[in-house]
């Protein structure tokens, strides 16, 4: 199956049947089209059952300490710091196979693991930053699996807000609202999106639009910017189909007359070209 088949099968499933890290690998399979997306599944169920062979020979500890002591100190998972915007950050498979990447691919690894082991845990769409949240014993705790497995207060995470932000903005409690399945995706999705909008790489960029719009079907902005990039390589009947969709959906949107006149356009050129 292709990526964009899978994510529009995907969208059919109930939010409990959706595997997180089987959907991001199906991300990076457009970049390792040979990937094995079965063994890396493997893998980390492997360290799943490691971990739960580690908690029954020993005495009873945080789930969430030998978490992150595997994780991160067996396995030396850490934040790219070096290369943050190397798109292969947003890979799944080489986020395992290179132990670096950014906050939300890390996140996805521990979150899996997390399930796995039957803790209480979410993603968390911190603002530039993913999160994740783990409930233990009815207090909530932050996890940032980019620097380290670090465990936050919801006062540590005011804090950290005020260093990233310099003060300037203030601090607001929806920072901590957890993200669903579909929405830790789009945001994986939109991360690639801006890198490959600043490098210009308007085929690889249309894959990643593609299943935005699968994913984010009321959000008609995706469509428009789909058909901008379709404009950009000269794929007219793909803009103009686009953009129609966009309009139909938004008509009254701020940039509606902008986008009737691209459709004046593409119109024009159509009839002159049949």
């Amino acid at each position: 199956m292709d990526s964009k088949s899978y994510f529009e099968k995907l969208m059919k499933k109930p939010e409990q049947q959706v595997r997180l890290a089987e959907a991001a690998l199906y991300i990076a399979r457009d970049e390792y089209p040979e990937i094995d997306i079965r063994a890396y599944l493997s893998l980390l169920n492997e360290w799943s059952i490691t971990l739960k062979k580690a908690m029954a020979r020993k005495p009873p500890q945080s789930r969430l300490e030998m978490l992150n002591d595997l994780l991160f100190e067996k396995m030396q998972f850490s934040g790219n710091i070096d290369n943050y915007y190397d798109p292969k950050n947003s890979f799944l498979n080489h986020v395992i196979d290179s132990r670096k990447g950014i906050p939300i691919s890390l996140s996805v690894i521990y979150l899996e693991l997390a399930w796995n082991l039957g803790l209480d845990a979410a993603g968390v769409g911190f603002p530039g930053h993913f999160l994740v949240r783990i409930n233990d014993e009815g207090k909530k705790l932050y996890v940032d699996s980019f620097y380290r497995g670090r465990v936050m207060t919801v006062t540590d995470c005011k804090e950290f807000w005020n260093d990233i932000s310099e003060g300037e903005l203030e601090f607001q409690e929806s920072f901590l609202t957890s993200l669903n399945k579909h929405q830790i995706l789009i945001r994986m999705l939109r991360n690639l999106k801006s890198i490959y909008l600043e490098q210009k790489n308007y085929k690889k960029l249309i894959s990643v639009l593609d299943k935005l719009v699968i994913l984010n079907p009321h959000f008609p902005d995706e469509v428009r910017d789909r058909g901008i990039i379709h404009y950009q390589m000269q794929a007219y009947r793909l803009a103009l189909k686009d953009f129609e969709g966009y309009l139909s959906s938004a008509p009254e949107s701020d940039d509606a007359e902008v986008i009737h006149q691209y459709i004046e356009v593409l119109r024009e050129y159509s009839t002159h070209v049949n």
